[in-house]
């Protein structure tokens, strides 16, 4: 995710995030509840699973290392549009969501970095999404 940032980036980052371990099975965030940490998944593997009428939980994508989780902790209203679970022990870089929207706010490089490769996470998400959902309906 962060591989091609600027160091002085990169420092900025981390002194803003901190190390997250995560045991198998855990729910990292519940769809519809606030979301008040961003993470990056650095080892291991979650699952973000959607509520659907009359199936229940349904994993509409797979998170890997490097990709991000939590990203509405970055936009408003700030709620998690999926359950984000654990499906092996995993570890992340996290970071909370008020803390890196005031730094996001007051240091536009950072800001200008970060956000196209939030952007980019974001976007090929949905796209896998997308295709999931059709999957899914299809049936």
């Amino acid at each position: 995710f962060g591989s091609e940032l600027a160091p002085e980036t990169q420092a900025r980052l981390a002194a803003l995030s901190a190390i997250q371990e995560f045991r198998a099975g855990e729910v990292i965030l519940a769809e519809g509840e606030d979301t008040t940490e961003m993470g990056i998944l650095l080892r291991g593997r979650l699952a973000l699973r959607m509520l659907v009428p009359e199936r229940g939980p349904i994993t509409i994508l797979s998170v890997e290392p490097g990709d991000l989780f939590g990203q509405s902790a970055l936009t408003p209203p700030h709620k998690a549009s999926s359950t984000v679970v654990a499906t092996e022990d995993s570890q992340a870089l996290v970071f909370s969501g008020p803390a890196l929207r005031a730094a996001l706010k007051e240091d536009h490089a950072l800001a200008a970095s970060l956000y196209p490769r939030v952007l980019t996470a974001v976007n090929r998400r949905l796209n896998a999404t997308r295709l999931q959902l059709l999957d899914l309906f299809a049936r």
